[in-house]
């Protein structure tokens, strides 16, 4: 199978569904493509370093050294009162043209 670029969009809050854990496992599951995470809206909050991490601590341990880029949506971030220091290691907040840049250059996108 040909390596696909997609991009899983977290958008779900941690804290009211489990489809913050399920994008994470989909996305450690796409080992063979090139991959790129991004939290966006309410999934911010499970991008946070104080976030409980008891069913999404191991996926996040895994996911750099499967080559996976982690990104935080820093409008999003910043509006919710928070910064890069409150973000989980790896994580990189990225301006909305940045955004646009990883929705445009993705062949799949997946959102959750």
């Amino acid at each position: 199978m040909a390596e696909k670029k997609t991009l899983i969009v977290i958008k779900s809050r941690p804290f009211t569904d489990l489809n913050y854990y399920e994008a994470l496992r989909t996305a450690a599951g796409f080992w063979e493509h090139s991959v790129s995470v991004i939290w966006m809206g309410g999934g911010v909050y499970a991008a946070l370093r104080d976030a409980d991490r008891s069913l999404t601590g191991k996926f996040l341990e895994d996911l750099p050294d499967l080559d996976i880029e982690l990104y935080v949506d820093e409008k999003t971030l910043r509006d919710n009162g928070f910064t890069e220091d409150d973000l989980i290691e790896g994580a990189k907040p990225v301006d909305r043209e940045a955004v646009k840049q990883l929705f445009e250059s993705a062949e799949a996108s997946l959102v959750f």
